[in-house]
């Protein structure tokens, strides 16, 4: 059957005839917005010749991490959680709040030398942290939830689902197998310290923390998306993250305040991207808790090993002695790191780039090269504390002091923004498209949660961070296909049932047909 075809104006065939093939080009608007920011970098030295003793340095670095909340995709909107918000808040912990609150308690408003130098440092990282935040900027995605959410049968245990509950339960087995190898009593009993050095040359056993922490992003992302779409919800995976979860507190136990912190950071990322929005006011009310659980457990550890009894009473008198809760030791310790390479200048590197090339040849596992080169921490704690470094002990080197010793300001841009961009912000952008699969969502949020860890780290962590949680994912893909292929087999072993064959019923049957009657025989 033809169609009829209307007629089309002379002008309209020949605009179509003569126009041009569409190109998909990139948005101006986000290349004029980067080149804004790029603009804005240079408020920071006008303003510290102009004020001087580290004031414009603060200034400017400040205007740097609130701009690319401004100059989001999808609009102006400061919202911890989301990546324009949530990775310049990390770096600002690492570089900015102690000499910040340094210099709001100081009499004059005024900073030291040293301290206004290590301050135009992180202002070259928050350069490039807002350079990189900005340009990968995107406008969020609805996910897909016909895609996501099993509608039929929503109940029902997916092949992914067990498949990455069974790597969950690998990392608690590699967890006890690494407190078997140092002894239960002895775990229980050794102070802070002891428990940092237990974990030298035992990486592919502690590894397995990482592993539940994507077992529990993803658990508790599969239970929202389906009690998002309001169908009921498989129990299973709410008491598999819980369980996973509850084996996180061991970390509290060790004195250890991050993982914890971390683990519920990586749900909050997941739900986030997911588009579940979480309300402001708790995320403020977390943070507070936040705050004394760390100063709790900084409390707490002073008498590691001596009990829990010990503990707890160590905790309680540790928060009322407490006379500022904003001074946070741990990021005290991180500044003044960072204060101390950049103003003596420890010679612990050989050559530009050498311990980013480093960071790639310490992955080879210790027993395998004993000799592979040390950290950037451990070479600092040899030049700083020579008897810490004799016992295997390290500093933390933020990743604005490893880019400096590099390459010098333009060494802490670079490395700031490749750590933004590559490992930060695009896994949030992966975990927020459309039609990214649950695994992927929650790989990619539990990767992003440890930007401030590894902003007040080296880039060595990150990469054996990257690596453990890609293999964890390879392990979820194939025990899914394993999975799949042992449930198949079964199904085509099981016996099939015939099913006896109905007869027909009398009434259904018509009468015999009558036999036709013979003529008789004639007489004669």
């Amino acid at each position: 059957m033809l169609s009829p075809r209307l007629p089309r104006a002379g002008g309209a065939r020949r605009a179509a005839e003569t126009a041009p093939p569409r190109t998909r080009t990139r948005s101006p608007g986000r290349l004029m917005a980067v080149f804004l920011v790029a603009t804005l970098a240079s408020v920071g030295p006008v303003l510290e010749g102009a004020l001087g003793d580290g004031r414009g340095w603060t200034i400017g670095l400040l205007l740097l991490l609130v701009a690319p909340s401004l100059a989001r995709a999808g609009g102006p909107r400061f919202h911890p959680l989301d990546p324009e918000t949530y990775i310049p808040a990390a770096y600002f912990l690492s570089v900015g709040y102690s000499p910040i609150l340094n210099l709001l308690t100081s009499y004059g408003f005024h900073l030291p030398s040293y301290d206004a130098a290590a301050m135009q440092v992180g202002y070259a990282g928050a350069t490039g942290c807002a350079l990189a935040c900005t340009a990968l900027s995107r406008l969020p995605e609805s996910p897909n939830t016909e895609r996501l959410v099993p509608m039929h049968s929503p109940k029902k245990m997916l092949d992914r689902d067990w498949a990455t509950i069974l790597v969950g339960l690998l990392g608690v087995m590699l967890i006890i197998a690494w407190i078997a190898s140092i002894g239960v009593g002895k775990f229980f009993t050794m102070s802070y310290a002891a428990n940092h050095l237990e974990e030298e040359g035992k990486g592919l056993l502690t590894s397995g923390w990482f592993l539940i922490k994507l077992a529990i992003s993803y658990c508790f992302l599969r239970f929202a998306s389906v009690r998002k779409a309001g169908l009921p919800v498989p129990k299973v995976l709410l008491i598999a993250g819980s369980c996973f979860l509850a084996t996180i507190l061991l970390n509290t136990i060790m004195g250890r305040r991050g993982p914890l912190v971390w683990t519920v950071l990586a749900i909050g990322l997941t739900l986030h991207t997911y588009g579940i929005q979480l309300r402001r006011m708790w995320l403020a009310v977390g943070m507070v808790c936040v705050l004394f659980y760390g100063i709790a457990v900084e409390g707490a550890r002073a008498t590691q090993g001596s009990g829990f009894d010990a503990q707890i009473t160590s905790a309680m008198t540790h928060l009322e002695r407490t006379d500022n809760p904003l001074e946070i030791g741990e990021l005290k310790m991180v500044h003044a790191n960072l204060v101390n390479i950049v103003n003596e200048r420890p010679p612990i590197v050989l050559y530009a780039g050498e311990s980013w090339i480093n960071a790639f040849l310490i992955l080879i596992p210790k027993p395998l090269w004993s000799e592979r080169p040390l950290s950037l921490g451990q070479r600092y704690a040899q030049w700083m504390s020579p008897d810490l470094a004799r016992h295997g002990g390290g500093f933390a080197m933020s990743a604005t002091a490893e880019g400096f010793m590099n390459l010098g300001l333009l060494g802490a841009g670079i490395q700031v923004a490749v750590m933004c961009g590559l490992f930060f912000m695009l896994p949030l952008l992966v975990a927020g498209a459309r039609d990214s699969t649950m695994l992927a969502r929650a790989s990619c949020a539990t990767l992003s949660s440890f930007a401030y860890n590894q902003f007040r780290g080296e880039f060595t962590a990150l990469l054996k961070i990257t690596v453990s949680l890609g293999i964890a994912v390879l392990a979820v893909v194939l025990l899914t296909s394993l999975i799949k292929l042992l449930r198949q087999s079964l199904f085509v072993l099981q016996p099939v049932r015939r099913v006896p064959e109905r007869g027909l019923s009398a009434a259904r049957l018509s009468p015999p047909a009558a036999r036709p009657l013979l003529p008789a025989p004639r007489r004669r």
